[in-house]
């Protein structure tokens, strides 16, 4: 179980550096700390517009309990509370986002279907978590 818990741990740090990298990158387009722009990134420049301040501070937020609960899982501790608080609150923002005409234009149908891999990804994590912390 010890292996599960790091590679767990690994995967929620993985995330939540996704999560602090897209959040930071449209803070930095935000506030016009960004001047340049990479060519793949350029298509989310609208998205980023049309995000409110108050969905960044929430995935901020997020990702450093993604941060918390990856370093609960590297140390032995529990963690599936805080992961399980951090999937709620990434997916009610998900669900927000996902409703902007801007979210659709951005991404194809293809990408759009992504949203539901990492989802489902994250239901998984979270149940391997419960079964890693039963007998504790």
């Amino acid at each position: 179980m010890k292996v599960l818990r790091w590679v767990l741990g690994a995967l929620v740090l993985a995330y939540a550096g996704m999560c602090g990298l897209m959040g930071g990158m449209n803070a930095m387009h935000k506030l016009g700390k960004l001047t340049t722009v990479p060519a793949e990134m350029q298509r989310m420049i609208p998205l980023w517009d049309a995000t409110p301040w108050w969905q960044l501070a929430i995935w901020g937020a997020v990702t450093l309990l993604l941060l918390i609960a990856a370093w609960r899982l590297f140390t032995g501790g529990k963690a599936l509370g805080v992961f399980m608080l951090a999937v709620v609150a990434d997916v009610a923002t998900w669900w927000f986002m996902h409703k902007l005409p801007a979210y659709q234009t951005v991404f194809t149908k293809a990408e759009l279907q992504y949203d539901y891999y990492i989802i489902g990804g994250m239901v998984v994590m979270a149940i391997l978590i419960w079964l890693t912390e039963r007998g504790k």
